[in-house]
């Protein structure tokens, strides 16, 4: 773990000193909850968003992509 400071205005820290109060934990965990949940809901969007491993969905049939498009595939085109 890592420890950081963060800036809250007044009505964030009041928010959040409940919050932690009324689920009986520390702020800290409560924060570290929430940045977990957020990562979750992160990874499930670019998970939505991209194709992923299903953009290789045919992959072997069409005979036209080779070994090295597999990151063009699973990535997209650089920019």
């Amino acid at each position: 773990m890592h420890r950081t400071q963060v800036m809250l205005e007044d009505s964030q820290y009041m928010a959040l000193r409940e919050r932690a109060r009324q689920r009986g934990k520390s702020m800290g965990a409560l924060i570290r909850e929430l940045l977990g949940q957020e990562e979750t809901l992160g990874a499930r969007e670019m998970v939505r968003e991209s194709k992923g491993l299903y953009a290789l969905e045919g992959f072997l049939r069409d005979g036209k992509a080779t070994a090295i498009d597999h990151d063009a595939i699973l990535y997209g085109k650089r920019k």
